[in-house]
């Protein structure tokens, strides 16, 4: 069952189709945390399909992803990375809070990237000083 994000279809497709394409090319993208529960399923359907090879691979990534970059950096960075029984290929981690409207923020990730990708720290709460008594 898909998730809804209060969005018309064709719009939260295209929303889809462009968060993989960036998370193919960089490897890792900081979302909501809705549309990181979106993409996880999106992708990982994606990539089991892509993963044999051939032609129609091909050709489905070509329809999906929106840019030629991506596609060869899938074929020739990505995909070889991962064995023939892995089934599971990103990661999602917390991020904190948006500043601006608070929504929660999620890190979306390959699990075997070549960057190593750790969570943006939270500022932490300043901490009132107590004064000395004279």
């Amino acid at each position: 069952m898909e998730r809804v994000l209060r969005s018309q279809s064709d719009y939260k497709q295209t929303m889809l189709r462009n968060q993989l394409t960036s998370l193919l090319l960089y490897e890792a993208i900081t979302t909501t945390r809705a549309k990181a529960k979106a993409l996880l399923p999106f992708a990982n359907r994606f990539l089991t399909r892509t993963k044999v090879g051939g032609l129609n691979a091909q050709k489905l990534a070509h329809q999906l992803l929106l840019d030629k970059n991506a596609v060869k950096k899938l074929f020739e960075d990505i995909l070889p990375r991962f064995s023939p029984e892995d089934s599971n290929y990103l990661r999602s981690i917390s991020a904190g809070f948006r500043s601006g409207d608070s929504a929660e923020m999620a890190v979306v990730a390959l699990l075997k990237s070549a960057k190593p990708v750790v969570a943006p720290k939270t500022p932490a709460t300043k901490e009132a000083k107590t004064k000395a008594k004279k």
